[in-house]
């Protein structure tokens, strides 16, 4: 039984071809801005010898005349640069993830560890691929390949074990997608094949073609991370937290683990990758209203920008 649901689950993701990209889901060493007098820049130092050079993490806001006004982390006052070579700038309603992004340089020790930078990855993410149109057009249509193989819409009628998580963890999903997205989805029961209604394709596409870069890049990286687009929406649209996306993609685990045990060095693994990869999402879209930011703004121009964990 437990093999033809996995079985079930393979044929669906391989019939799209929704295979998972490595870049995505891990982070990539960042550039930084330095003097043109060096012999070797920043760049070329952590990329040639995974070294932690700097002292100092610290966080400024600028306010460019003509672009948007965002925050950026600096290590020794040189600002982070994206893979790409662009300056990695944060949105200025999310002080939260500049500070976290912060975090990540500030806990680095003596050797950077870009597994340990997955916020740093997904703003990277969203600077270098998801700002001109035919990039964010290109995720829009590997996204959509997720919808009609999507775990959550395929459901059994046995065994007892995951009937029940089912229903505790996937209906409420589609019940919420249905009335606040607006979206017709349909569950498919005892069938490895499926599509959904075209109608909700279109209105999907539409959503996904208005999500501004840092949340495409949120939902790229939840879809992925948990095989289906209703869970990664609930989590970017913040009807769910991190630990009940987990949750809803962990249903069929779940319910094998609760008849035959969980697999020592392999679920916990899994599920504390789950999780990181998840929260990581989830702090992304955490915004802040505009009087609290100047208040923020205030304090760290006082501090110098000085980042302290």
């Amino acid at each position: 039984m437990w093999r033809s649901l996995w079985q079930a689950r393979a044929v669906r993701m391989v019939a799209v071809g929704a295979q998972v990209p490595r870049r995505a889901m891990h982070a990539s060493v960042v550039r930084f801005e330095a003097p043109r007098a060096e012999p070797m820049s920043s760049t070329q130092k952590v990329e040639k010898t995974m070294q932690r050079f700097w002292k100092d993490v610290q966080i400024a806001f600028e306010e460019p005349a003509d672009d948007d006004e965002h925050f950026v982390v600096q290590l020794d006052k040189r600002s982070l640069r994206t893979p790409g070579g662009k300056k990695l700038t944060v949105p200025a309603d999310r002080p939260l993830l500049a500070c976290l992004i912060a975090q990540e340089w500030d806990e680095q020790t003596q050797v950077v560890k870009p597994h340990s930078l997955p916020l740093t990855s997904l703003m990277s993410r969203a600077i270098d691929n998801l700002t001109d149109d035919r990039g964010h057009k290109e995720v829009e249509e590997f996204l959509m390949r997720y919808f009609d193989t999507d775990a959550v819409c395929f459901h059994q009628d046995h065994p007892a074990a995951l009937v029940k998580l089912q229903k505790e963890r996937w209906v409420p999903l589609i019940d919420w997608a249905r009335r606040y997205l607006q979206i017709p989805i349909e569950i498919a029961r005892g069938t490895l094949s499926h599509k959904q209604p075209d109608e909700s394709k279109a209105k999907l596409t539409r959503l996904l073609a208005g999500l501004p870069p840092l949340d495409l890049a949120a939902l790229e990286r939840a879809v992925m991370t948990s095989k289906s687009m209703i869970i990664g929406l609930g989590l970017v649209h913040r009807h769910i937290e991190a630990e009940q996306a987990a949750l809803a993609a962990e249903v069929e685990t779940a319910a094998q683990a609760s008849t035959w045990g969980a697999i020592d060095d392999s679920h916990d693994v899994d599920h504390a990758e789950l999780r990181r990869q998840l929260a990581s999402c989830a702090c992304a879209q955490v915004s802040t209203e505009s009087g609290l930011v100047e208040k923020f703004v205030t304090v760290l121009r006082q501090r110098g920008g000085a980042f302290r964990t």
